[in-house]
């Protein structure tokens, strides 16, 4: 990264929220002339584009050339568990780029760290560099006129994937159309210039970055440079000229000079609100963006593999292609250890049978997922809860995620603001999966998923350490007692044998749900 851009960008934050509202006037007076009203222009038919190749002359190659250099076809990465020093990372890199800004999410909010990573995305398109915008479209009802609206720039193009094209009334197309919007993409990845990615599991969101005081995902990501980055670019290439998506423009009423000028002072507005925001003193005291500024990032270097679902699932083909097979056989491959986080666990009978099977042949599996108190999915937890005596049963250790208000957010552990959201698989502490992909069958069989399998033995043992120290304060181990289920709060010596910190109310409903034939759709 370009040491000047990154610090300055970050240090000078605030002055730089302000001037974003009079390009965006600027850009009204220069498309005035947009037609004002509110139906649809023909259809325009998409062009291919594709990545573009990566610059040896940029400030964010010569950052990274040495590092580079000394570690020819690798894959340099750095573990993101900070929710702050995750959104710094995107923040940096996009401030850096020079050339290309391709990004694929799942979810994005019209929040504060939504609202703040567009104006670093509108900046990077005033100086010249393309910016793609690829989404899911279930989350994007309520972003249409602002998707438009940035559409309209020159270098900026939006594109949703498999999106319903009936915009009023989303909800009533979702239940005519369930067969084909039932298909999401979850993948997640920011990647600029072909150089360096993001890719792991955290949406773009206040309650991903460490910013909701009512709710924080505990996540993780790897901020990546090397071999695998080209991996990434091909990735979002595909789905990005694919059959499955469609240009916002062709979905959406093109802006009038009214709601640029609306816009205009709503921008003005939240930015003036955001001047004075304590989060962004904590973005200057990362401790990531202090590694950057002084060039002090330590990269764990090693082989990498990406994983991804082809876009054409969501059409159901393509199925030897799909991430579920290559990840099995990765999974296949330990010989000792297993380590499974993951924050939605619906393993089915089949994925059951084969934890059991891979048990008994000694190999010692271990599971965290999310306690019935800590998920932000009852309908999942319902869905989990048949097959904990199942596992435990067969010496699989389980472990669920406490609610604690005394524990600091991070990928690891949850409390009342914080339910885990990491999805990460560590074999025989060696190799590493990050990435989108839950272990239930939503995943598996039904949305498009993406994952880097990292192959780094330190890497991977200290990832395995930290979570080992942090069970005991952030978990409830599980256990059998005479058939049922118990709880241990190790910290703290005491049982349960009910779900902990969960209302008889929230206990019923799980039950309740855990009634229904949905497991498919888990």
């Amino acid at each position: 990264m370009n040491l000047s851009v990154v610090s300055k960008s970050m240090m000078r934050l605030a002055s730089k929220l302000m001037a974003l509202p009079s390009k965006l006037m600027t850009l009204a007076l220069t498309l005035s002339l947009v037609s004002a009203c509110s139906s649809l222009p023909p259809p325009q038919q998409l062009t291919p584009s594709h990545k573009l190749a990566a610059p040896t002359d940029s400030g964010l190659y010569r950052y990274l050339e040495g590092d580079l250099k000394a570690h020819p076809n690798k894959t340099g990465f750095l573990p993101l568990s900070s929710g702050v020093d995750a959104f710094v990372a995107r923040l940096a890199i996009v401030d850096a780029a020079s050339q290309s800004i391709d990004l694929q999410y799942y979810i994005y909010h019209d929040d504060e760290t939504g609202r703040l990573l567009i104006w670093h995305l509108i900046d990077a398109a005033d100086r010249g560099v393309r910016v793609r915008v690829l989404l899911d479209d279930l989350t994007t009802k309520t972003l249409d006129d602002g998707l438009v609206l940035l559409a309209s720039h020159p270098n900026i193009e939006i594109r949703l994937f498999n999106p319903s094209y009936e915009r009023t009334f989303r909800s009533f197309a979702m239940l005519t159309g369930f067969s084909r919007l039932n298909h999401r993409m979850h993948n997640k990845s920011l990647t600029v210039d072909n150089q360096i990615t993001i890719v792991g599991g955290r949406n773009i969101g206040n309650e991903y970055f460490s910013k909701n005081d009512d709710v924080d995902f505990g996540d993780f990501d790897l901020l990546t440079i090397g071999d695998v980055v080209d991996e990434v670019s091909d990735q979002f290439d595909r789905y990005w000229n694919s059959e499955q998506v469609e240009s916002v423009v062709n979905l959406v009423p093109p802006p009038t000079s009214e709601m640029y000028k609306e816009a205009a002072k709503i921008m003005a507005r939240n930015k003036q609100n955001f001047l004075h925001d304590e989060y962004l003193n904590r973005l200057e005291l990362s401790e990531l963006l202090t590694q950057i500024t002084s060039k002090g990032l330590a990269w764990y270097w090693g082989d990498a593999q990406l994983l991804y679902d082809p876009p054409q699932k969501a059409s159901r083909q393509g199925h030897q292609e799909w991430l579920l097979t290559d990840l099995s056989q990765f999974l296949g491959k330990a010989r000792k250890e297993v380590l499974i986080v993951s924050p939605y666990f619906v393993p089915t009978d089949g994925g059951c049978q084969a934890l059991i099977d891979a048990a008994k042949q000694g190999i010692k599996i271990t599971i965290i997922t999310n306690s019935l108190a800590a998920t932000d999915v009852l309908a999942v937890h319902a869905g989990y809860k048949a097959y904990r005596e199942r596992l435990l049963e067969n010496g699989i250790a389980l472990y669920e995620v406490k609610v604690d208000i005394n524990n600091r957010p991070s990928a690891w552990k949850g409390s009342s603001r914080t339910s885990l959201h990491a999805k990460t698989f560590v074999l025989d502490r060696a190799s590493v999966f990050v990435g989108s992909f839950n272990f239930d069958p939503r995943s598996a069989w039904i949305n498009t998923e993406m994952g880097l399998i990292v192959d780094q033995s330190e890497f991977a043992g200290e990832l395995v350490d930290e979570i080992q120290k942090s069970l005991k304060r952030s978990s409830y181990r599980l256990d059998l007692n005479d058939g049922e289920l118990i709880w241990h709060d190790d910290l703290k010596g005491q049982v349960y044998y009910a779900d902990p910190d969960a209302s008889f109310w929230r206990r019923f409903m799980a039950d309740f749900i855990g009634l229904l034939p949905i497991e498919s759709q888990l």
